[in-house]
Parts: C-alpha cells; sequence; structure tokens
C-alpha cells in the first residue's frame, strides 16, 4: 500500500458554522470513541475526483460532521461547528480486489484501510468524519470511514453514506430529506417533569467499573461465506408479505437463523 494524498477538505459553510453546541445527556452516554466502517466496491468503480466532488456536497448539510470536540472554561466538551474540514486520505494498493475478497483477506485485516483511530484522549480537535480512499491495481475501490460516537450513531451516518453514493451517481447537490440538527429539541422536558422510568440506573450506569472486558482474539474470529442461489433468493422473497429489497430478506433470513442457533 503507498500513501498518495492527505488533505482536509472543506464544504460550503453552513448557516450553523459558528455554533458551539453542547453534548447532551445522550451524547455523554454514548462512546468516546471512532466507529470505522469499510465498504468495498469491484471495478469499475467512481474515480477520487467524482469521490471527492461528491464528498464535499454531500458532508455540507452535515455541518457536525466537519467540526471539532472542543472543550469549554469548566471542562466540558462540546461540539464546535467551525466547518474545520473532512480528513481524506487517498492510498494505492498493487493487488486484484476481487482475489483479496474471495480469500478473505479484507475481512481479517482491515486496520490498514482507514485511518488510524485517535485514543479518546486525543479526540479534542481532531477531524469527526476521517476518510480513506483505498484505490486496487485493478481499478476497485475501498472506503475505509471514521466518524466520531458522539456526533454521530448509526442511523445518521446511514443516511450520510446514502447521500454521498447519491451525490457521486447524479451529481446533484443534496437531494436527500434534510438531516436533524437542533440536537436541543432531544432533551426538552414535560412542561411538568414527570418521571416515569428510571434512564440512569437502566442505561446510563455503567456497572463495575473495574470489570475486565471480554476480548476475543482475532485468531478465534472466522469468516463465514454463504451462498445463496437465485431460486432461493426468489422463493424467499415470495415469502415476504411485502415489498423488500434482497438485501433485506437475506439480512432477516440470516440473522433469523443466527439467533435460532443462539449465536
Amino acid at each position: 500500500m503507498e500513501l498518495t494524498s492527505s488533505t482536509i477538505l472543506k464544504p460550503v459553510p453552513h448557516p450553523l458554522v459558528g455554533e458551539m453546541v453542547p453534548l447532551t445527556i445522550f451524547d455523554r452516554a454514548a462512546s468516546d470513541l471512532f466507529v470505522p466502517t469499510v465498504l468495498a466496491y469491484l471495478a469499475p468503480a467512481p474515480s477520487n475526483e467524482a469521490l471527492k466532488e461528491g464528498l464535499l456536497k454531500a458532508v455540507a448539510p452535515y455541518p457536525h460532521l466537519a467540526g471539532r470536540l472542543a472543550v469549554d472554561q469548566l471542562g466540558r466538551r462540546f461540539l464546535h461547528v467551525n466547518n474545520e474540514g473532512v480528513l481524506l486520505i487517498e492510498t494505492t494498493v498493487p493487488a486484484n480486489l476481487a482475489d483479496v475478497l474471495v480469500q478473505g483477506r479484507i475481512a481479517t485485516g482491515v486496520d490498514h484501510l482507514y485511518p488510524t483511530v485517535p485514543e479518546p484522549e486525543e479526540n479534542i480537535g481532531a477531524a469527526l468524519l476521517q476518510i480513506q480512499l483505498n484505490r486496487y491495481g485493478c481499478g476497485g475501490l475501498v472506503v475505509g470511514m471514521c466518524s466520531h460516537h458522539r456526533v454521530a450513531d448509526g442511523h445518521s451516518m446511514s443516511m450520510f453514506f446514502t447521500a454521498w453514493a447519491t451525490a457521486v451517481r447524479e451529481g446533484k447537490d443534496f437531494t436527500m430529506p434534510t438531516p436533524f440538527l437542533d440536537r436541543e429539541k432531544t432533551v426538552v422536558p414535560r412542561s411538568t417533569p414527570t418521571p416515569v422510568f428510571d434512564h440512569r440506573s437502566l442505561e446510563f450506569m455503567c456497572g463495575d467499573r473495574n470489570a475486565a472486558y471480554i476480548v476475543v482474539p482475532m485468531h478465534r474470529i472466522k469468516n463465514l461465506k454463504v451462498h445463496f442461489t437465485a431460486e432461493f433468493v426468489v422463493d424467499l422473497k415470495g415469502r415476504v408479505g411485502a415489498r423488500c429489497s434482497t438485501f433485506q430478506c437475506l439480512l432477516a433470513h440470516v440473522w433469523k437463523k443466527m439467533t435460532r442457533l443462539g449465536i
């Protein structure tokens, strides 16, 4: 792998630029870490320039992703919507992506395919969205991304990925539903405070802070490759009482089998 470029991309400034957004209780309860995601695309894949152009269009409505975590005078963390930008790294890999996927190597070691994840104590001032474009010799592409969990959860990032893909494919500005950005509205109390659920004890307590986490060694994690025939997929989708994509049907099928086995 060869590093060819590392830069900061700054989208068109959003009206919220300059805001210093306090972290809500839900933000503070979320893990203080970067969550990596790796997506693989066989050739032909869009050019890096098209991906960067689409990225700028997609990030613009998500100003928090281009901001930074900061600390106020009282030592409390907040989100500074300062449009400092997104970290973008480009690499080239002298290999055939199809061969790598068939051999399962991409699932057993992906750390090099996304930017180095900062430690929690180094999160202040770090880019909250970091992306690495890994271009393979065959023209295939692996996109590795890291986003901070206190700024974006799984649902919001899935919306962002869709917005980015749409911008690249259609070459248009943002057309998806506007993301929800008013974090303060999520913590407005009832007009007459009426506690009916013990959130603090049941959701936000970490239990024994001295308890060790269970770490599963990598050699005990095995890849499972399952092939579904076209006939099976047609039959499976025919058993669903609603219109669902192939991915949704197969995901539900695999989840059902795994939970039945207690995996």
